[in-house]
């Protein structure tokens, strides 16, 4: 199977290890690199120490797939923020939030 098909029509919880690394390529090639989509669009520099993951642009749970035109790369305060709702989270993230305390 092709890396341009692997995925497709499987909804299985997987993590980014899990993923062929030709997978990968194609997610981070469509992005154009390994960033945090929504903490671009705001214009903030995600911290080194902030894991990135695959997130699904349509969830598994709403009929979302493993193929990499379904896959963004979010950091993971984004991610977990998102919590299967549709689109981008607002506001800042986690580790934004933390920096901003007194």
């Amino acid at each position: 199977m092709s890396a341009q098909d692997w995925g497709r029509g499987d909804t299985r919880r997987l993590t980014t290890r899990d993923f062929p690394r030709e997978v990968l390529a194609l997610v981070d090639d469509a992005q154009g690199g390994r960033f945090c989509v929504a903490c671009r669009r705001d214009s903030l520099d995600t911290p080194a120490e902030e894991p990135l993951e695959l997130d699904h642009k349509q969830p598994l749970s709403r009929g979302g797939d493993n193929n990499w035109r379904n896959l963004r790369w979010l950091c993971r305060s984004h991610n977990r923020g998102r919590c299967a709702r549709p689109g981008l989270p607002e506001g800042p993230p986690a580790w934004a939030r933390r920096l901003a305390q007194p």
